[in-house]
């Protein structure tokens, strides 16, 4: 079950936030372009923070093919889980399905990169023998929610957004140094406010890069939350993971520097729009095809077991 009403509450909260910080880190952005070069540094970080927006995220499946030692997940290896992976991309009715790979590794890796129809989503070993179809399923809405919101492309704005401000406040107060003697001679005038804010503005600016990434994790959930129609297999796969891992919940200051939110806040949103409503979302089937059977050979090829399962509903 799903309880929409709050469901549609975390949605505008988190799009408020997405604004707020886009437009906080564009105004630092903005901030030390003018400090360095009046109207002209300011067009010019917004025109090179556009361009960088412009350029394609590239072949994502090579990209993990090179990072993972990743490798394509065919139809016919997992039916099961490719049946559950298109259902969600309808549901959230992506422009293509996102190729599906898998990484030879133990740890609990799962990943989505690109946007459009550039992306693509990645699952570890470890992940696909660990947890239940449910929650695999889970994990899949969550990346599928990355992809349809564009968070990729939202953080490489942010990014670039970042590294401009830093490069912009760098040449502002090396422009600075070298003006530092005729300041000292009394023949120019130090701004020490404006000082000051060109030298806060990177750490601000890394401060809320990092904010927007916790945001869209929050995002990501909810929307995860939709695609199944129920909060449930996501809050257990969190709880799963709290519990082999544990969870460091950082307090005052130190939540600050994290990208990703507490496991426990993450479970707490969720399990806010856990309560039924009247009118029940239509849940995911899951059949055979879903449990993965590593072989001894694991790293050359891949296993799928498709032994037949009680259909069950979610």
């Amino acid at each position: 079950m799903l309880d929409y009403l709050s469901l549609k509450d975390q949605a505008r909260r988190n799009r408020r936030d997405t604004v707020l910080v886009l437009a906080a880190i564009a105004s630092l952005m903005s901030l030390a372009g003018w400090l360095l070069a009046g109207g002209l540094g300011v067009v010019a970080a917004l025109a090179g923070t556009a361009l960088a927006l412009a350029i394609s995220p590239g072949n994502s499946v090579a990209l993990l093919r090179t990072l993972y030692r990743a490798r394509p997940l065919p139809f016919q290896a997992a039916p099961g889980l490719w049946r559950i992976h298109m259902e969600l991309c309808r549901r959230a009715e992506l422009e293509t399905v996102p190729p599906l790979l898998i990484i030879p590794s133990a740890s609990v890796i799962a990943l989505s990169t690109g946007w459009g129809r550039h992306c693509a989503i990645a699952l570890s070993e470890g992940a696909l023998g660990r947890f239940s179809p449910e929650e695999i399923a889970a994990i899949l809405a969550h990346e599928i929610a990355h992809i349809r919101a564009g968070d990729l492309k939202l953080l490489r704005l942010a990014d670039t957004a970042g590294h401009l401000t830093h490069a912009l406040a760098a040449a502002t107060l090396i422009l600075l140094a070298v003006l530092l003697p005729d300041m000292l001679a009394g023949e120019a005038a130090p701004n020490l406010p404006a000082i000051v804010l060109l030298a806060l503005s990177p750490i601000g600016c890394d401060l809320l890069r990092l904010r927007l990434s916790r945001t869209r994790e929050f995002a990501a959930d909810s929307e995860a939350a939709r695609l199944c129609g129920s909060p449930l297999g996501l809050i257990s796969a969190l709880g799963r993971l709290e519990r082999r891992h544990g969870s460091f919940a950082p307090t005052g200051w130190w939540q600050l520097i994290r990208t990703h939110p507490s496991t426990s806040e993450r479970i707490a949103r969720l399990q806010d729009l856990a309560p039924p409503l009247p009118h029940a979302p239509q849940r995911l089937v899951f059949g055979p095809g879903l449990r993965y059977a590593p072989t001894p050979s694991a790293q050359a090829r891949y296993a799928w077991a498709a032994h037949p399962r009680r259909r069950h509903m979610w």
